[in-house]
């Protein structure tokens, strides 16, 4: 994984942290089947959002077993909480470890997605 993609998700991952937790009413969206033939423009965004959010689990997953003081860079870095004395060296501590757990936890699930797409569109 490209460090650029990983600052991408992360960016992703601010945003979903700093969404509300819970609805009320009815959902958004219900469960339904594709029926393996549909072939529209918003299959293809649906399946881009999963995999945007599935990103976004998986990295709130590796920052979540980060060090204590690795993941309080992360939090101070992308949402915005106090910074403090290590935070430089701890924040480029946790971006290698990140970019070394997603590697290896994100492109074998991309790598899957990808082939259901060119299922999807072919």
């Amino acid at each position: 994984m490209h460090a650029d993609r990983l600052k991408q998700i992360l960016d992703d991952w601010a945003l979903w942290m700093h969404a509300p937790s819970s609805k009320l009413g009815y959902p958004s969206k219900s469960l339904g089947m594709i029926s393996g033939g549909e072939s529209t423009h918003d299959a293809f965004e649906d399946m881009v959002s999963e995999m945007d959010m599935t990103n976004v689990r998986t990295i709130d997953a590796c920052i979540s077993s980060l060090e204590p003081d690795q993941r309080d860079a992360i939090y101070a870095r992308y949402l915005k909480t106090s910074k403090y004395d290590d935070y430089d060296t701890q924040l480029a501590l946790a971006f290698d470890n990140l970019l070394t757990m997603a590697s290896r936890r994100i492109v074998a699930w991309q790598i899957n997605m990808f082939y259901a797409i060119i299922r999807l569109l072919g």
